[in-house]
């Protein structure tokens, strides 16, 4: 990996890492949060390929949990407070499904 696919790398990281409980944001939030916008594919494989980051707050932009995963997917972001239905966060109490989120907050997928 090259040094600005590692710099990446860790950018990605470091968003996911600073996810709090109950917060709840989209692959391409975590990009574009990073600092590069459009690369919704890079945040999957870097979760893909970490350990102890808290995967389970990242989803689809349609909030759509991880194929395979669904239950533990759920479980875990029941116990921080999100509802989720039929495979998809409805609601969060932070992150791109929180009923207060400010529009004009919304970033690309």
């Amino acid at each position: 990996m090259s040094g600005d696919g590692i710099a990446r790398r860790q950018e990605i990281e470091d968003v996911i890492a600073a996810l709090v409980p109950g917060e709840v944001v989209s692959y391409g939030d975590v990009a574009s949060t990073a600092g590069h916008p459009g690369r919704a594919r890079l945040v999957g494989r870097v979760l893909a390929g970490s350990e102890g980051l808290p995967w389970w707050r990242v989803v689809d932009a349609g909030g759509r949990l991880v194929p395979g995963e669904e239950e533990l997917h759920r479980d875990l972001l029941v116990a921080e407070g999100v509802v989720v239905e039929s495979g998809r966060v409805r609601r969060s109490p932070l992150g791109r499904f929180a009923l207060d989120r400010q529009p004009g907050r919304d970033t690309e997928t």
